[in-house]
């Protein structure tokens, strides 16, 4: 569980989240986008969170024996309010882009916790953003906690319930 919740935080934080574990179930639910033409770059600027209430956001992570399912309220939330958690955090990224590809979000990042591990994370986002989507990913860390954490996928489903 506990590694679980550990990869899962690390994807999320490689999406320019919250290092913060109760931070990074909320940011995770909030890497929605902006409507854009396809085909086109999304300004980190123009990323905004899904509608606010309450959330179920089950994670499935290629290193851990099952998925895990936690309910959190969201509020409205921007990737500027994301970015200062980031940067709070002791995350730096060098690499961010984001970009449209039919109706999904493409994303990309590279970026560095303190300690000098370095994170490149590749994410794909689908769904309405008001009452469903799901965050696709690719992990690689460097230096690896654990050679079980090197190359890591995740899925992460998110279900708006209702109000909070």
């Amino acid at each position: 569980m506990r590694i679980a919740l550990s990869l899962a935080l690390v994807a999320v934080l490689a999406a320019a989240c919250s290092k913060k574990e109760d931070a990074a179930k909320t940011d995770a639910a909030a890497t929605a986008a902006a409507p854009a033409a396809a085909g086109t770059e999304i300004a980190a600027a123009d990323l905004e969170g899904p509608t606010p209430g309450k959330w179920k956001l089950t994670t499935e992570l290629s290193a851990a024996p099952k998925p895990v399912t936690v309910e959190t309220c969201v509020a409205k939330t921007s990737f500027k309010e994301m970015e200062a958690a980031r940067q709070q955090a002791g995350v730096s990224c060098s690499e961010q882009s984001y970009r449209k590809e039919g109706a999904d979000i493409v994303g990309h990042t590279v970026c560095a916790i303190q300690g000098g591990m370095k994170i490149t994370t590749d994410t794909r986002i689908s769904g309405d953003f008001t009452s469903r989507y799901t965050i696709e990913g690719k992990t690689l860390m460097d230096p690896a906690p654990t050679p079980a954490m090197k190359e890591t996928t995740m899925k992460i489903t998110a279900e708006r319930l209702g109000d909070c």
